[in-house]
């Protein structure tokens, strides 16, 4: 049972239908027709905006949610965040608790788990004692991570009072399907800076501050593929029969994959992108070569978002990750993923799949 926004039931269907795109769509269909029923409803709205009837029939009879609803802006403050993100959670653990007891896997944000000085807390910690204040600022992506925070607080909370177990998954940036074409998010930061790294062919000498000798530093990009963590998701998650679980669910591998390695597998590959060593130089040379793009590319890049590379970013602390590689184990999905040359390859075929991406640009 899936609630999706839509005046409807029908309509909601067919949003659903569609967000999987031309590629899929008719598979997924096909899957869905006698399994799935969709229920036009708004996290955001007293009972999810169901019915009394439909609310009570799913009270009843559901016996596991997974939340990944949310309104993902890393813009917007925490107040416009408050009612999808966090009475929305707040609805959904009251149908948790209502009629039978259910399990409840949340899907977080690792951005919850970061500390002032950047390090990062640890999957088991109680986020209430680990992390009990947060400070509303205009910072990047500020009031997203702190309504998912008061989300894992409210968790936590209901698993204390009322025993509902639950489990968290705590992403960074979930990356497109390894296989599938034309699933990835394209309104994501990620997608954005690379479309517009290759539709204008500028990237700066590094992403990152360079060290004390001007060198490149080491980097990791801890980003999973959606096909990996959603069976992660869905594995690790129909095993929370009991407890509160956290998981960082992303890769931690020490392997200095990050931005610029993207960048040098793009150009290996023959896409012709030009570094300018000099990181303010690359920021307004970026955003003038932005804003002339034509507009079904310039919609869809970094120009929202150029406040968030406004300066070179430094190098994340590592994450500690060691009880959901344990858990990914032993559910038998294997070892979590390293990011390689072939899923960024992917996200090209995507964007010209998509027709962001002139097929010439690259060889």
């Amino acid at each position: 049972i899936c609630v999706v926004r839509g005046r409807d039931d029908a309509a909601a269907r067919q949003r659903l239908v569609e967000s999987f795109g031309a590629g899929l769509s008719e598979h997924f269909g096909a899957l869905a027709e006698r399994r799935l029923r969709v229920l036009a409803g708004d996290t955001a709205a007293p009972r999810l905006g169901l019915t009394v009837r439909v609310w009570d029939e799913l009270a009843d009879s559901v016996d596991q949610i997974v939340h990944a609803a949310a309104l993902v802006n890393h813009v917007l403050p925490y107040a416009q965040l408050f009612d999808p993100n966090v009475a929305g959670t707040a609805e959904l653990i009251r149908l948790a608790l209502t009629g039978r007891r259910k399990r409840f896997n949340y899907v977080s944000t690792v951005a919850v788990a970061m500390l002032p000085d950047r390090s990062f807390v640890e999957e088991a910690a109680d986020i209430r004692r680990a992390i009990a204040v947060r400070s509303l600022d205009d910072g990047y992506a500020n009031g997203y991570a702190t309504s998912k925070w008061a989300a894992e607080v409210l968790l936590r909370e209901a698993h204390d009072l009322c025993g509902l177990p639950v489990a968290v998954f705590r992403p960074d940036m979930i990356l497109a399907h390894r296989r599938c074409p034309g699933q990835l998010n394209v309104p994501d930061r990620f997608t954005r800076l690379l479309l517009s790294v290759l539709a204008t062919g500028l990237a700066p000498g590094s992403f990152y501050a360079l060290d004390q000798h001007g060198h490149r530093q080491r980097a990791h990009y801890s980003g999973l593929p959606v096909d990996f963590t959603a069976r992660a998701i869905a594995s690790l998650g129909q095993q929370a029969s009991e407890g509160y679980a956290t998981y960082h669910s992303l890769n931690a591998h020490d392997d200095g994959i990050g931005l610029d390695q993207f960048v040098d597998w793009l150009i290996e590959r023959g896409h012709p992108i030009t570094r300018i060593p000099d990181y303010q130089q690359w920021r307004s040379r970026f955003e003038i070569a932005l804003r002339t793009l034509p507009e079904r590319q310039r919609k869809h890049s970094m120009l929202p978002l150029l406040h968030a590379v406004a300066e070179p970013a430094k190098p994340a602390a590592p994450v500690p990750t060691e009880c959901f590689q344990a858990a990914v184990r032993s559910a038998g999905i294997g070892d979590v993923p390293q990011l390689s040359a072939e899923l960024i390859e992917k996200y090209v075929a995507d964007l010209r799949l998509l027709g962001l991406l002139d097929a010439g640009v690259a060889g």
